[in-house]
């Protein structure tokens, strides 16, 4: 029991409970491993010290950074596919760089609607995307959001929004499973959906 435990544990063991996929059982066998390496615990200590002081949102893209400004993704002259990828996540810009399929621009939206959740509009970069779409020159708009319901409620939120946009908006073509994230698809996959990524009808 917890109780047992002296506080600082205690609040390791809280606190690691909070992180995804983390429960009581994987929590202790973490706090564990930790507390027998203690060398492994200091450069934990160190490099979360480091992410929380300098890691943020590109304020362009969304993207992580550790500048002030735009990320490398958003500086990259070489990325010249006139085409903005909207994802869900950062996780799913690693995810399509993996592939190499593509070239252009990314937007990290931070989530999709879900109302049950109580995510609406404004809980995500949509005002930012509208704003890069009226200021930056795009032919096309990616949205690789996932497969999962929220996702395609979120797609096709944004493809009515953009009803009157003067480029292309598509998706990724089929070959990933429904109710799939991107981060856990393998870039062969992911590279061959994104090559042949169909129009988005509303």
């Amino acid at each position: 029991m917890q109780v047992l435990l002296p506080p600082p544990l205690r609040e390791l063991l809280n606190a690691l409970e909070k992180l995804p996929g983390i429960g009581p059982r994987s929590a202790m066998r973490i706090a564990q491993f930790l507390l027998k390496k203690p060398d492994s615990l200091a450069e934990i200590q160190a490099a979360l010290g480091a992410v929380a002081q300098t890691i943020r949102s590109c304020p362009v893209c969304g993207f992580w950074t550790d500048k002030s400004d735009a990320c490398d993704l958003c500086t990259d002259d070489d990325r010249s596919e006139p085409a903005l990828c909207v994802v869900k996540e950062p996780s799913d810009v690693l995810a399509i760089e993996r592939s190499q399929a593509f070239r252009g621009r990314y937007h990290v939206l931070g989530g999709v609607l879900d109302p049950l959740s109580g995510v609406g509009e404004k809980d995500l970069r949509l005002a930012q995307l509208w704003e890069r779409l009226r200021h930056e020159s795009y032919e096309e708009l990616i949205l690789a959001l996932g497969t999962s319901p929220e996702a395609e409620t979120t797609a096709y939120y944004i493809a009515r929004q953009l009803a009157d946009w003067h480029g292309r908006i598509t998706r990724f073509a089929s070959g990933i499973p429904v109710g799939s994230d991107l981060e856990y698809i393998d870039p062969l996959t992911l590279s061959r959906s994104l090559r042949e990524r169909q129009p988005l009808t509303i």
